[in-house]
């Protein structure tokens, strides 16, 4: 095994996949294994289950390990997760200090790896090459919201790790009112993230239902097409991920493009081509034109968390 050999890891709400990247195989993630929380009391144990799994239980090992969380101090709490995170404990472990970052920065991490052929360009401008010299912001949509940024400084994109999807909720339709007081009268905590997840699609066919609910996600973008209800939800999502975007766009001078990531985009992909997610986008007075010329790419790939832990360990 060479020096220069390092471990990665996703580490997300219910599971964790580790993966080696680095030495003459290139930074693409190999010898990559999951297991589930369900299976292990804490993050170390399905750790040191891997080491033992890969043959490196001895190794002095760098890593880059991509958090669902704000990775702050050295007790990292994962959220929805009743793991944490002891960057210390991994460091005694691995004999190597670790660093962490938060899922959507190592997303954003990733871009700078991905062909060409990786991103599908939306409505608007096409994609650019994620560069230095740019500034970016990626959202990912799942069982979360994620956000982050790649800000150019001294010839370098930086990641810009932010908890943006806990922004306060907006709401500027009477969908997005109705969505806002069914969220009010349940008593549930209302981001913007409570509408832009995996849960919210389900919650948003609840609230424009009257109190219909429905089993999955799926089930909401499945029958888009069909059912009138699941089709105002997608809409109502859609828009204000446009907002959202535009929002995001300005808050970063994110000028050289938003990039999308996460199953839930890549399951909207009909509907975000839609002129009403970039009206939304763009809808921000004084600077509509620069908006305007502003890429929004949907990034086709599901494994970007740890091979933008791999670029992260060329980018220290």
């Amino acid at each position: 095994m060479r020096e220069d050999v390092a471990l990665v890891a996703d580490i997300g709400r219910q599971s964790v996949r580790f993966g080696l990247t680095g030495g003459i195989e290139g930074l693409e993630p190999r010898d990559v294994r999951r297991f589930s929380t369900s299976e292990h009391p804490t993050f170390t144990s399905a750790l040191v289950a891997y080491l033992n799994g890969v043959g490196l239980q001895d190794a002095r090992l760098p890593s880059v390990l991509a958090v669902a969380g704000a990775a702050r101090g050295d007790l990292i709490n994962l959220t929805g997760s009743r793991w944490y995170i002891s960057l210390s404990g991994v460091e005694a472990v691995l004999r190597a200090p670790p660093r962490a970052l938060n899922e959507c920065a190592a997303n954003a991490l990733a871009l700078t790896l991905l062909p060409a052929t990786a991103f599908t360009a939306l409505h608007g401008p096409p994609p650019r090459a994620v560069e230095p010299g740019g500034n970016y912001v990626v959202i990912g949509t799942g069982t979360g919201l994620g956000v982050a940024a790649l800000i150019s400084s001294g010839g370098r994109l930086m990641p810009v790790q932010s908890e943006a999807g806990h922004i306060a909720f907006a709401p500027q339709t009477a969908d997005e009112r109705k969505f806002a007081d069914h969220c009010r009268a349940k008593a549930i905590p209302l981001d913007v993230e409570t509408l832009i997840s995996a849960p919210g699609l389900c919650l948003a066919y609840e609230a424009l239902s009257g109190g219909s609910k429905i089993a999955s996600p799926e089930d909401v973008t499945r029958n888009a097409g069909r059912d009138a209800v699941a089709a105002a939800a997608v809409r109502m999502f859609v828009e204000h991920l446009g907002a959202f975007a535009g929002d995001l766009a300005l808050a970063f001078g994110a000028w050289d493009g938003v990039f999308l990531t996460g199953a839930i985009s890549r399951a909207l992909h009909p509907q975000l081509v839609d002129p009403a997610f970039r009206r939304r986008m763009e809808g921000k007075a004084a600077f509509r034109r620069q908006l305007s010329e502003v890429p929004v790419a949907l990034v086709n790939r599901n494994d970007l968390e740890l091979l933008g832990a791999a670029a992260a360990l060329g980018n220290a």
